[in-house]
């Protein structure tokens, strides 16, 4: 059993253990280490055999029910938990509640041993003192979130002094679950606009103001690798951009800091435009993105690559997008739809669409005539 001797808040100055613990529930960044994090704050707050986590409704995690001993339940588990459990209902007739001791809704010893939430829960579990602290997010009766805490047969109750622990706990634990189910919900938003980068046939190279990448779409990892002369390579992930255009963003941020000398609130949108050292057809747009307050947080970067139609190439070119013109050249080397989507590391769907908008603008009806039009 855990000893919280002098690592609790009691009404006097926490521990240096104990607001160890707090910071380390604040600054966690996964959900293992976050509910890792709550287990240790609760057990360096009152004694305790072991603790458990439920979490509702919380991105990503949409129902989990964890013990600090390592025990997950699984779904059927917990409706037959809420169905036999007493506290279901006393806790649905006080919305808003924040602590739920054992005593205030479960019978003396005698009665307890004969309810099936005790036979088939309670001793299985190997618990007969609890206090859940309770979390609602915008819909009640029932808590969002819960955590509690739990001691076993022949041990004591909870006590008056517990329970103001827990009191003075349950605010913080409020506070980094918020900040928890934010960072989860960013998280899921970075992870949709990769998925969308990736499924569009668009290239844009995100950088932050230190110049790293945040987001690039596949199209534009292509035609980064074709710049620099690595176009045979697996391309994975972004491996990072051509020197002349960091060195053109590293030139944007000396001019926007100097803007801002000149007047803090100065809010233009800058562009500029770099060309290939060695293929002058070839180019990058880049975009100063500037944060809700320029003051406060630094601007970041758009990268956009680009290959004109000229050097060469034939003038019915010209009349096509970037990528329309790529998947046109393919076709008139012979390749397939799947060919041509494993060679740019699209989907066939993709292919199909490029080709589609091809047809549409050089006025031709399947593949052979766009073929012949290029030769």
């Amino acid at each position: 059993m855990n000893s919280a001797k002098g690592n609790s808040p009691s009404g006097h100055v926490p521990s240096a253990e104990w607001e160890r613990r707090l910071l380390a529930m604040h600054g966690a960044t996964r959900t293992d280490e976050f509910l890792q994090a709550v287990f240790d704050l609760l057990a360096a707050t009152v004694v305790c055999d072991f603790s458990l986590a439920n979490l509702r409704n919380v991105d990503s995690v949409p129902l989990m029910v964890r013990d600090s001993l390592g025990r997950e339940f699984g779904v059927e588990y917990m409706e037959r938990h809420f169905k036999l459990n007493p506290a279901v209902a006393y806790v649905m007739k006080r919305p808003g509640l924040r602590l739920l001791h054992t005593r205030d809704h479960l019978p003396e010893e005698e009665k307890l041993k004969e309810l099936p939430f005790y036979r088939e829960l309670m001793q299985p579990q190997g618990w007969r003192h609890s206090v859940a602290l309770l979390f609602w997010g915008f819909f009640p009766p029932i808590p969002q979130n819960s955590f509690c805490v739990f001691r076993g047969e022949g041990q004591s109750d909870f006590d008056a002094n517990d329970l103001a622990r827990l009191r003075l706990l349950h605010p913080h634990i409020a506070t980094a679950l918020k900040r928890f189910r934010k960072q989860l919900k960013m998280g899921s938003a970075e992870d949709r606009i990769t998925a969308l980068l990736d499924s569009l046939p668009v290239n844009a190279t995100l950088l932050d103001w230190d110049l790293r990448i945040t987001h690039q779409s596949a199209e534009a990892r292509r035609l980064t690798a074709r710049w620099m002369g690595r176009e045979n390579e697996s391309l994975p992930r972004a491996f990072g951009l051509p020197t002349e255009v960091l060195a053109a963003c590293e030139q944007m941020k000396e001019a926007w800091r100097e803007s801002l000398r000149e007047n803090p609130h100065n809010r233009l949108l800058r562009k500029r435009e770099v060309a290939h050292p060695q293929h002058p057809d070839s180019r990058a747009e880049i975009t100063l993105v500037l944060q809700q307050d320029s003051l406060l947080a630094d601007p970041g970067f758009l990268v956009h690559l680009a290959e004109s139609a000229a050097g060469g190439m034939k003038p019915e070119l010209g009349a096509l997008s970037a990528s329309e013109q790529e998947a046109a050249l393919l076709v008139a080397e012979g390749l397939s739809n799947e060919e041509i989507a494993n060679r740019l590391g699209i989907s066939i769907a993709a292919v199909k669409l490029r080709l589609h908008g091809a047809f549409k603008k050089l006025n031709v009806r399947n593949r052979t005539q766009l073929a012949a039009v290029l030769r």
